[in-house]
């Protein structure tokens, strides 16, 4: 189950990279909805670090915990078991 959570975290990594090159220069047809799907998984992943914002403070380091569910959502949530 690992293997599949880091190939996921991988994945969604590249996704954020694609994202932030395509603000760069732009990728022509592919722009605009790489633009919106990347808006809508940030507001998603926003949600999340509400959600469990009380959970993320107790952890030793709360902005990192925040930054990384920003990033992988709930992929980073099994790494957070305590």
């Amino acid at each position: 189950m690992s293997h599949l959570l880091s190939f996921a975290k991988g994945a969604l990594a590249m996704f954020w990279l694609a994202a932030a090159v395509n603000l760069v220069y732009p990728f022509g047809e592919l722009h605009r909805p790489l633009l919106l799907l990347a808006g809508v998984l940030l507001v998603v992943h926003a949600g999340e670090v509400l959600l469990f914002g009380k959970r993320l403070k107790q952890r030793p380091q709360p902005w990192l915990e925040r930054l990384q569910v920003l990033l992988f959502g709930v992929l980073h949530l099994p790494a957070m078991r305590p």
